[in-house]
């Protein structure tokens, strides 16, 4: 990491260009869902919550290569789907599946434009992935840059924490390409 780009929370080192354009491109995705969000949490490793029955995954190259993903409840995807489509939906089906393929591409298009003409510039993103099912776990390899942010959508309905918090990953390495 450059040290123009990292900053320290009481000894946790965060890049923070790659924190900043991932937080405000979810932000801006999800003002496109009609959704209130904050920021609760940043982690240095990828984190998921036992209630993330949806997760979208795209792949990025260019400078860095790796992923982004989007875990998130099923509460969570229906009202991202339902806002950014305009149409109602109780429960995960197609349109949902969908939905949360474009939101993951969204973000990703937000991030790519966000870090562009940096050491962190991607050129390319791949058709985004969702996964439905949270007993699962990711492999990473070492050497590459976490980014795991945690945010909360307002939801006054939802009776539990695991039904409003949503996390976006990121996992960089930077290559020789680009």
């Amino acid at each position: 990491m450059s040290t123009d780009t990292v900053s320290a929370i009481k000894g946790l080192i965060v890049n923070s260009l790659v924190v900043n354009s991932t937080i405000t491109s979810v932000e801006n995705c999800f003002q496109m869902c009609n959704l209130k969000i904050q920021v609760v949490g940043v982690s240095q490793i990828p984190i998921q919550f036992p209630n993330t029955y949806v997760t979208g995954l795209i792949g990025l190259s260019g400078k860095c290569t790796g992923f982004i993903s989007i875990s998130m409840s099923e509460r969570v995807a229906v009202s991202a789907v339902s806002g950014l489509s305009m149409e109602s939906y109780k429960l995960i089906n197609a349109q949902v599946i969908d939905g949360v393929g474009e939101i993951t591409n969204i973000v990703a298009g937000g991030i790519k434009t966000k870090l562009y003409n940096t050491q962190w510039m991607i050129n390319n993103i791949t058709i985004p992935s969702v996964i439905l099912g949270n007993n699962y776990q990711i492999s990473y390899s070492k050497g590459i840059e976490f980014c795991s942010i945690s945010f909360e959508i307002e939801d006054p309905e939802s009776l539990t924490i695991h039904d409003r918090v949503f996390i976006v990953t990121s996992s960089l390495i930077q290559t020789t390409n680009g």
